[in-house]
């Protein structure tokens, strides 16, 4: 009796320790892009699409914070939408086959800087997702997409000059 008790208890500690991860923790900040981490901006709404699907919606708090899990194995857009200002998407691209779906990952941190909308200035530059994030296999972590981050924060750019010449 005492070896099965024994069993029984070695083998729950191997359940839980093989516990597979299916969501990915995503926390940050909302600013207004006049200056990074000093400009809050409070009560953004964050819109969770999977594959094009709305499946909920979030808002930042009175500091500008969110916080939220999404789902791995999948593709998933936040959309962070605020009257007045341009709305921004991020991408997470979590269906990698070499995720490590026993590992609880850090994390996923970042500021996203929102731009006041102008009329009469061209945003189709920038109507794609300003980032994408996928995992690194050789980082073992979730990571920016250098190239289409940097091309899209030229586009980005571009636009920001546009409305810095409508001031």
């Amino acid at each position: 009796m005492r070896n099965l008790l024994l069993t029984c208890i070695i083998l729950s500690f191997s359940y839980l320790n093989a516990q597979t991860h299916t969501m990915l923790k995503v926390k940050g900040i909302t600013t207004d892009g006049m200056a990074i981490n000093t400009s809050i901006l409070k009560e953004v709404t964050v819109n969770i699409y999977k594959y094009n699907d709305k499946i909920a919606t979030f808002q930042s708090d009175e500091k500008g914070k969110f916080q939220f899990e999404i789902e791995m194995n999948s593709y998933i857009v936040l959309e962070f939408v605020k009257e007045g200002f341009l709305s921004k998407k991020i991408l997470f691209d979590t269906k990698n086959q070499l995720i490590d779906h026993s590992k609880n990952y850090i994390p996923f941190n970042f500021e996203i800087m929102m731009l006041k909308e102008v009329k009469g200035v061209d945003y189709d530059d920038v109507d794609f997702p300003i980032t994408m994030i996928e995992y690194s296999p050789e980082e073992k972590e979730f990571l920016y997409v250098e190239k289409y981050t940097s091309d899209m924060v030229k586009r980005q750019e571009k636009v920001m000059i546009k409305l810095a010449k409508k001031y």
